[in-house]
C-alpha cells in the first residue's frame, strides 16, 4: 500500500506540475525590448532619415539614441506624425510607403510605458548599412556648382544660377538621381535644366566675385527640359525598368538653386548624382506641370482654394507626383478627369507641411487617355492663427518665388503610352 500511495502522490504531483506551468506562461507576457522588437521597427521605417548627415535633426541607430527620444518616439508615432508619410490612404497608392501598422505603434507605445528596456545583446539584428556619400551608389556623372556660394546672413531671398558643362559626347538617358544640398539650412529648393543648346553659356555672371548670374524669375532658358529637382524631404529617385530621362550630347545643365537667409552667413555647395541606363530605354520620361500663377490669397482668409488645370496631350501613363506649395499651404488634391466623365484620384495630402515633400512613385503606372483633365485644389491658410504664417500681421500672398510668396503646382512625370 505504501508503494502505491508513493506512486500515487508522484503522479498526482507531476500532474500538478504539467497543469500549472501553462498558467505562469499565459499569464506573463513577453517582454518589449529595443534589441529584439524596436530596433527592427526603426530600421524598416526610420532610418533612412535618423542617421548622421541625413534630414532628421538626430539619429535613432543605436540604443541609447531611442531611450534618449522615447517619449517623443511615442507621442509621434501615437499621433501618426512619425514617420513622415503625407498622402491620405486610399488616395492613390505608392511605392516605398512609409505607414506604420496599429500593431507596430502599439509595440513602441508599450516599449517606452515599460521603461524602454534594452534587452539581451544577442538579440541585435545586423545593422543597416549606409553610404556615407551616395545612396543609389557611385554616381556615373555628378554635377556640381562649379565653386562655393556665399549666402548673406540677411534680406531677401537669393535665386542663383549656375551653368555646368556636362561633358557627354552621346546621348545619354537618366535613370537613377540623387540631389546633395551643400547645406540644408539656407538651400530652400533646387532646380536642375537641361540646357541642350548651351544657351547659358551666353549669360554674364553676377560680377559679384561669386560664382553664377542671379535669376529671380527665371534661369533664361527654354524651362522644357528638368533633369533633378529637390525639396526638403525629397528622397534619391530610381525609375522604372526601361524609363530614361534623354540628355543629348553637348548639352549643359543650369542649377537654378533658392536660397532663404537664416540670419548667419552661410555657404552652400549643391551636387547632383545620375546614373545612366544599364538596360535598353523604351520608353523617354515627360513631365507635365498643373499650375495657378495667377492667384491672390486674402490677408486672413483661415481657408482660401486655389484650384489649376492642365490637360494630357496623349495617351500617357503616369508614374509620379510631386505637389509643391509654401508655408500657408494645407492640402492638396489632384484628380484625373477622363473624358468620359469619370475620376481617377491620383494623390491627397490633408496635413501639408513644406519641410516634408516628396516625389510620389505610383504603385502602378496609371493609364490616362488624351485629353484626360487634370484637375489640382489647394487650401491656404493665410489667418494669424496658422504658427506658420511668415507675416504677422498677415497680408495678401500671391504667386510667386520668395518663401513667403506661395505657389500651387504639381510636377507628374509620364511616358507616352
Amino acid at each position: 500500500m505504501k508503494a502505491v500511495t508513493v506512486l500515487t502522490l508522484l503522479s498526482l504531483s507531476a500532474a500538478a506540475q504539467v497543469r500549472v506551468a501553462p498558467t505562469r506562461s499565459r499569464s506573463a507576457a513577453p517582454q518589449i525590448t529595443f534589441n529584439n522588437h524596436v530596433v527592427r521597427i526603426l530600421q524598416q521605417n526610420c532610418q533612412t532619415c535618423h542617421r548622421p548627415g541625413s534630414i532628421a535633426p538626430f539619429p535613432l541607430l543605436r540604443y541609447e539614441d531611442a531611450r534618449d527620444h522615447a517619449r517623443q518616439i511615442k507621442t509621434q508615432t501615437q499621433s501618426r506624425r512619425m514617420p513622415p508619410w503625407k498622402p491620405v490612404a486610399g488616395f492613390g497608392e505608392f511605392q516605398d510607403e512609409r505607414r506604420l501598422s496599429q500593431r507596430d505603434i502599439d509595440l513602441l507605445t508599450r516599449w517606452v510605458d515599460s521603461g524602454a528596456p534594452e534587452g539581451d545583446p544577442f538579440d541585435l539584428p545586423a545593422p543597416l548599412q549606409f553610404s556615407d556619400d551616395w545612396t543609389l551608389g557611385v554616381p556615373d556623372l555628378v554635377v556640381e556648382m562649379p565653386a562655393p556660394f556665399n549666402v548673406r546672413a540677411e534680406g531677401d531671398d537669393i535665386y542663383r544660377c549656375f551653368s555646368i558643362p556636362l561633358g557627354l559626347l552621346l546621348t545619354r538617358h537618366i535613370t537613377g538621381l540623387e540631389v546633395q544640398p551643400g547645406n540644408r539650412g539656407v538651400v530652400h529648393h533646387m532646380v536642375l535644366y537641361g540646357d541642350p543648346l548651351g544657351q547659358s553659356a551666353r549669360i554674364p555672371a553676377a560680377g559679384d566675385g561669386q560664382p553664377g548670374y542671379t535669376c529671380f524669375g527665371g534661369p533664361g532658358i527654354n524651362t522644357s527640359l528638368v533633369l533633378a529637382a529637390w525639396a526638403p524631404g525629397n528622397q534619391p529617385q530610381r525609375l522604372p525598368s526601361g524609363v530614361g530621362l534623354r540628355v543629348p550630347p553637348g548639352a549643359r545643365a543650369v542649377m537654378q538653386v533658392h536660397y532663404h537667409p537664416n540670419g548667419t552667413p552661410q555657404t552652400d555647395r549643391t551636387r547632383v548624382g545620375f546614373q545612366f541606363n544599364r538596360d535598353p530605354i523604351q520608353k523617354d520620361l515627360q513631365l507635365l506641370v498643373p499650375i495657378n500663377e495667377s492667384f491672390v490669397i486674402p490677408a486672413g482668409a483661415a481657408r482660401h482654394t486655389v484650384t489649376a488645370t492642365e490637360t494630357v496631350p496623349v495617351n500617357a501613363r503616369f508614374i509620379a507626383i510631386l505637389p509643391h506649395m509654401h508655408l500657408l499651404g494645407r492640402e492638396i488634391k489632384v484628380e484625373a478627369v477622363l473624358p468620359d466623365g469619370s475620376r481617377r484620384p491620383l494623390i491627397y495630402i490633408d496635413d501639408w507641411d513644406f519641410e516634408w515633400q516628396n516625389t510620389y512613385y505610383f504603385k502602378e503606372q496609371i493609364p490616362l487617355p488624351r485629353g484626360t483633365r487634370i484637375e489640382l485644389t489647394s487650401i491656404y491658410d493665410n489667418s494669424a492663427d496658422n504658427p506658420r504664417n511668415p507675416s504677422n500681421p498677415p497680408r495678401a500672398v500671391r504667386f510667386g518665388e520668395q518663401t513667403t510668396d506661395e505657389m500651387c503646382l504639381a510636377a507628374i512625370s509620364y511616358v507616352v503610352d
